[in-house]
């Protein structure tokens, strides 16, 4: 029937659907199936996603699923990791960044202002940053990396390059960079 686009209401009765058994006595029996099991709830006990350690492997082996699979588009996939996973976990730490607080190393005080003497009052120890460059930048080259070998939308190439330049503004030194003359003007 699918060969020949046969419209699906020719089949109605011939393919038996769970709906049809369900008013009659074989509603509890006698349905097929396609592969035997011991227990039903038995399954994978650990997914390949898990089994993937780094994030730049699961993104690489679901790029690669998603262009072999001919009815999935990888340009969307793409732009819709960047836009649901990359860009809201960029775009919260770095506003936990800018709400950071500081921890002492010995003994876990937590502290919003960092103290005149730069010690933990508690126990003399140093402190530390709770929030930490690397945590704000971590998929920050795999999206720009993503958004140029998917050719996501503008818009949303856009978006990574601000808030590259946000990140860079934060922990790039002004006094290490040159400044050319016409930057000015």
């Amino acid at each position: 029937g699918t060969l020949r686009c046969a419209h699906p209401k020719e089949f109605v009765g011939v393919i038996e659907r769970v709906e049809d058994r369900l008013d009659g006595e074989k509603k509890y029996f006698g349905m097929k199936f396609t592969h035997d099991t011991a227990d039903i709830s038995l399954g994978v006990k650990s997914s390949a996603y898990k089994t993937l350690k780094s994030m730049q492997d699961k993104v690489k082996h679901q790029m690669e699923l998603a262009r072999k699979i001919r009815a999935v588009d990888e340009h969307d996939v793409a732009e819709r990791v960047i836009t649901s996973h990359f860009l809201p976990d960029i775009i919260g730490n770095l506003r936990a960044f800018s709400r950071q607080e500081f921890r002492c190393v010995n003994c876990n005080e937590k502290y919003r202002r960092i103290p005149l003497s730069g010690k933990c009052r508690r126990c003399g120890g140093s402190l530390t940053l709770t929030v930490h460059e690397g945590s704000i930048t971590k998929y920050l080259n795999l999206s720009k990396e993503l958004a140029e070998t998917y050719n996501v939308s503008n818009y949303t190439k856009q978006r990574i390059k601000l808030i590259e330049v946000e990140t860079l503004s934060l922990f790039e030194s002004e006094l290490k960079r040159q400044i050319k003359i016409d930057e000015f003007f």
